[in-house]
């Protein structure tokens, strides 16, 4: 027996001591969780909303959904099946709403939905709304690949799934693209050796941990003035945008190479992250140009050099 064989049953065994209640509609496509709201834990040290946490937040919503009886996209059939969806890529969008110290940031309401399907890939959308707003403060895109658990290939959405789900898809999408930039020199280098904690009931690399490395990568890179455009710190600026893409899997105990850098446009910051000098993972992060909350307060001016 595979020591993951019980461990997605595991995970969601804690879900009902947080007293989390998942609503999955009946034809299985939508989700609506409220959630308490943001804790101390989750404000960074300016003050404001840690947008990695955030961002695993909200993935923790899809996958209590996923295993939840009943199952959001009637996921634990397509398990029955020996098939496992992964990220491959994401994009998220964070409106300056969120941002306002006036924005309450509790309850917040989450909402998730099936928005595309593909030959061999399904996009959800998971909405976070938050004070009383009727549009969302944050969007994020998900496209997962289907997996064959025991050859670990790509399969192609099966029949019986697109014919239930395709006429339940309300508001479809164009399939979203994440496009890589080549990397440019120089580029600020930092190690890290993945830890338990860092990974999923698979001992995978769980999505926000890349976010995370990619964010603490930038935050030293900016405090040693490595960015070509942010001399002054990174954290100056809101994020109005995070692009991931994701090449293949690492696991707990291995070591990666993050690398950060700028490119022409000075509100733009990238990231590739790497496995035995291959890529594994690849992060855009697009930033606001305002501090919101603050009127009195503005961003430094970019600096190019």
């Amino acid at each position: 027996m595979s020591k993951y064989s019980n461990a997605f049953q595991r995970l969601h065994r804690a879900y009902p001591s947080l007293n989390l209640k998942v609503n999955v509609n009946k034809d299985q496509n939508t989700v609506h969780i409220v959630l308490p709201g943001l804790r101390f834990d989750d404000i960074d040290h300016t003050g404001q909303p840690n947008m990695v946490t955030v961002f695993d937040m909200m993935s923790h919503v899809e996958t209590a959904a996923l295993g939840n009886q009943k199952s959001f996209l009637d996921y634990l059939a397509l398990r029955q099946k020996n098939l496992r969806i992964y990220v491959k890529a994401c994009v998220m969008d964070i409106h300056s709403n969120f941002y306002e110290t006036t924005t309450p940031k509790a309850p917040l309401d989450i909402q998730v939905k099936l928005t595309n399907i593909g030959n061999t890939t399904i996009t959800t959308t998971n909405e976070l709304y938050c004070g009383g707003k009727l549009n969302p403060s944050i969007r994020t895109r998900s496209v997962y690949a289907l997996i064959n658990k025991k050859t670990n290939e790509a399969e192609s959405v099966p029949e019986w799934w697109r014919s239930r789900f395709s006429p339940l898809i309300t508001s479809s999408e164009n399939k979203l693209m994440v496009m890589p930039s080549k990397k440019v020199e120089p580029a600020h280098v930092n190690h890290v050796t993945i830890p338990l904690h860092d990974t999923d009931h698979n001992e995978r690399t769980r999505c926000a941990s890349y976010l995370r490395y990619f964010t603490e990568n930038t935050s030293i890179a900016s405090r040693k003035e490595k960015l070509k455009h942010i001399q002054s710190t990174f954290h100056e600026f809101h994020i109005k945008r995070m692009s991931m893409l994701y090449w293949g899997p690492t696991q707990w105990g291995d070591s990666l190479l993050s690398e950060t850098w700028q490119e022409n446009n000075p509100r733009t910051i990238m990231c590739q992250i790497s496995k035995d000098n291959h890529p594994v993972w690849f992060g855009k992060m697009e930033l606001h140009d305002s501090v919101f909350g603050l009127p009195d307060l503005e961003t430094s001016k970019p600096q190019s050099q």
